[in-house]
């Protein structure tokens, strides 16, 4: 049975809207992908488009099961956001220095490693809070 109105914490609904936003990130990836398949291929760049396509069409998957199971307070909800989003970023980051080409991605490496690695913090730190944790286990 769907149970929509069991009782959880406002916060597990806030993180879930979260990790859907992530989702839906990853969805307007692959929408600019495609906008901007024809220029790529101009450029002879369609492998990098490719794998922006079919990365960000798994991401975006990946993500919304995620929060609809951390939402529902399933234990493998937890444990999928858990893993996903190291493994998120990890991705992102072999793909950023194996295809990223511009002068100012290095300059914004520093930045963008702290907000890697603060999502992973804040993905972590809240489904690690002890009353939080104690609703994937009581399930």
């Amino acid at each position: 049975p769907l149970d929509l109105f069991v009782k959880r914490p406002f916060a597990v609904t806030l993180f879930s809207l979260l990790v859907l936003l992530l989702a839906a990130w990853n969805v307007f990836q692959v929408l600019s992908a495609l906008q901007s398949y024809d220029a790529m291929r101009a450029l002879n760049v369609t492998t990098q488009a490719n794998l922006l396509i079919i990365m960000g069409l798994t991401w975006a998957i990946g993500f919304g099961l995620a929060a609809w199971g951390v939402w529902r307070l399933r234990s493998w909800g937890r444990t999928w956001l858990l893993i996903a989003i190291i493994a998120y970023q990890a991705q992102q980051w072999i793909m950023r220095l194996s295809l990223t080409r511009s002068s100012e991605e290095v300059m914004r490496r520093p930045a963008d490693l702290f907000l890697a690695l603060l999502s992973i913090a804040v993905v972590w730190g809240f489904l690690f809070i002890p009353k939080i944790r104690r609703l994937y286990h009581d399930q």
